[in-house]
């Protein structure tokens, strides 16, 4: 067993040894892992759409469509995990510096207001698309053209209203800890 954050054989550092919480981690993994199909889903559309052009004279209807709302969505169904494991781009450098100079509660403070920093973000960008998901629910938005391929967008705006709603509760998880530590425990 290797320490937390080390590396196990040399490689890249070990994913965050968070503890789980019960009922929305596993809510975490799976919708990454509904990302991950997606992202599987999409490479064999577009490698369908290439090898019909070039063999068929004859493309994929939607294609374009298709892997712009699975981009998006990738995004979004993956955003919390990767808040979870701590893998959302950063620069720790100064948080490393402060722990070594001002101490870990120094660190922790830091750290408790970015996450809080970011509960608030995710919580506002989940407020304003909501009113989207309604309207797209509501008045049948599609992407496309019509006679030749059409897809609704409301399944694209639930999954960027609870991907958003998601990443704010793990932010929101990750500042609790950094409180908790804060006092001691």
């Amino acid at each position: 067993m290797t320490a937390p954050g080390k590396s196990r054989s040399g490689g890249a550092p070990a994913p965050s040894e968070e503890p789980p919480t019960p009922g929305f981690t596993p809510f975490v993994v799976g919708m990454d892992a509904l990302g991950a199909l997606i992202v599987l889903g999409m490479m064999i559309i577009v490698n369908i759409d290439v090898f019909g052009r070039w063999l068929f004279d004859s493309p994929l209807a939607g294609t374009f469509e298709l892997t712009e709302m699975g981009i998006v969505a990738v995004v979004y169904l993956q955003l919390a995990h990767t808040i979870r494991v701590k893998r959302l781009t950063r620069s720790d450098t100064f948080l490393n510096f402060l722990a070594r100079v001002r101490g870990k509660a120094a660190d922790q403070s830091l750290r408790l207001v970015f996450n809080l920093a970011g509960t608030l973000m995710l919580g506002i960008i989940a407020y304003g698309q909501f009113p989207r998901l309604i309207d797209a629910w509501s008045r049948g938005y599609y992407k496309g053209n019509v006679g030749i391929f059409t897809a609704p967008t409301w399944p694209l705006e639930g999954i960027m209203f609870v991907g958003a709603v998601a990443a704010a509760i793990q932010f929101l998880l990750l500042a609790a800890r950094n409180a908790k530590a804060l006092r001691g425990g």
